[in-house]
């Protein structure tokens, strides 16, 4: 169970037990989009109108210190669902509209994983890792997908809602397609659009596991929310007391109730792991529509910033309670195997003909009293002798010096 949330080898299954029931277990992941540690009354955020997500942690495991390898949209999604660091399956950063490249098929991914296991598997929400066919999730595992292919903002309107100019860099963006299978049925052209989408997430996710429930199945929910543009339904709109992006919140912890509660109506919700999880930190330079890093340095950095991760199996606590202080989870590295795909579409990294070199020691001491310490990291160094690339390396033994791999 400490191991929630870091992907696919992490999700600590058959460590549990979970898939050697004579019916697996089901499996749920809801990831937010740059949620705060601070934002959710478990966190210790004040007014919170967060009570399913409290729940959720009151009844499982509560994560205080908890990593993903890259604060931001793709690379961190990838690691999610590959177990792979995102630098080595070349997904880096945030794939924007534009972008050719995507997940290779090579990769393998939690919804493959499960699937040759008998499970049925959907995604509802935010993929972005790829919005071409051959980077679409039903190319990689999931049986159902429904959602938008990239971030909620990657449109040529402001954030005010205003269409912008043709100078501005926004403007080469088309409107983000709705996507239902391979099949686009619908664009996100106004703030009202956004205001429905995570509404649509939710109903669709209730679906399948209403249509499942006499199988196991594996659910993604990679929410579009709290990323802005924020976008609310008018069921919670001014009803939280702290804004938009409170009332934005509250809809997001609606949504996972609503969850919760087809798992308890379908009789599942002993028999289901329940994972919350956010993909980085709180967008912090957007003011109120912004989340809060609580007693926490900085927002979106991958290198001070802990998150919020409430995992269960409910019925079931982890051992030590809700509040057992974990190790940070990190994926379940493949290295050094680049993967292989369309050159077109895929950058193979790591470059060929590298060396990789293994800087070891303690962790980087922290350049205040809120930063977590930041951990060595790997080099690697073409044989050419071009400057060194730089790969994040998650915490280990102390050791000195550097040494060939």
């Amino acid at each position: 169970m400490r191991s929630l949330g870091a992907g696919a080898a992490g999700l600590g299954l058959s460590a549990c037990g979970l898939l050697r029931r004579e019916r697996p277990a089901n499996v749920v992941i809801i990831l937010a989009d740059d949620l705060g540690y601070g934002d959710l009354g478990c966190y210790g955020a004040m007014n919170a109108a967060t009570p399913n997500l409290d729940r959720l942690a009151a009844e499982g495991l509560r994560f205080t210190d908890f990593y993903v390898p890259q604060a931001v949209c793709s690379a961190s999604r990838a690691a999610l669902l590959t177990g792979c660091y995102p630098n080595r399956i070349s997904l880096l950063h945030a794939l924007m509209p534009q972008a050719e490249n995507g997940i290779s098929p090579e990769e393998e991914t939690i919804a493959e994983l499960l699937r040759e296991r008998g499970y049925a598997c959907g995604v509802f929400g935010k993929w972005h890792l790829g919005h071409h066919p051959e980077f679409l999730p039903l190319r990689h595992g999931f049986d159902e997908y429904f959602g938008l292919p990239y971030s909620n903002d990657m449109w040529p309107v402001g954030y005010d809602g205003v269409p912008v100019g043709p100078d501005d860099s926004k403007a080469r963006h088309p409107y983000p397609p709705l996507i239902d299978g391979e099949r686009k049925v619908g664009e996100v052209r106004t703030l009202a659009d956004q205001d429905g989408l995570t509404g649509l997430y939710t109903a669709r996710a209730v679906r399948f596991i209403e249509k499942n429930k006499d199988r196991p199945f594996f659910l993604y929910v990679p929410h579009s929310m709290v990323h802005v543009p924020l976008g609310v339904s008018a069921e919670f709109r001014d009803r939280s007391g702290r804004g938009l992006y409170g009332d934005v919140l509250m809809e997001l912890d609606d949504s996972v109730g609503r969850i919760l509660g087809a798992l308890k109506k379908a009789g599942l919700d002993r028999r289901t792991l329940v994972v919350f999880l956010s993909d980085n930190g709180p967008w912090l330079n957007f003011g109120n529509h912004a989340g809060s890093a609580g007693p926490l340095l900085a927002g979106a950095d991958p290198a001070r910033f802990r998150l919020p991760g409430d995992g269960r199996l409910d019925g079931h606590p982890a051992d030590g309670g809700p509040d057992r202080r974990g190790p940070a989870p990190a994926p379940q590295d493949r290295w050094p195997r680049p993967s292989a795909a369309p050159a077109r579409r895929f950058r193979r990294f790591p470059p060929r003909g590298a060396i990789f070199l293994l800087r070891e020691g303690p962790p980087r001491r922290p350049r205040g009293p809120l930063e977590a310490p930041r951990p060595p990291r790997l080099s690697f160094l073409r044989r050419s002798g071009a400057r060194p690339g730089r790969l994040p390396r998650p915490h280990g033994e102390a050791g000195d010096g550097v040494r060939p791999l």
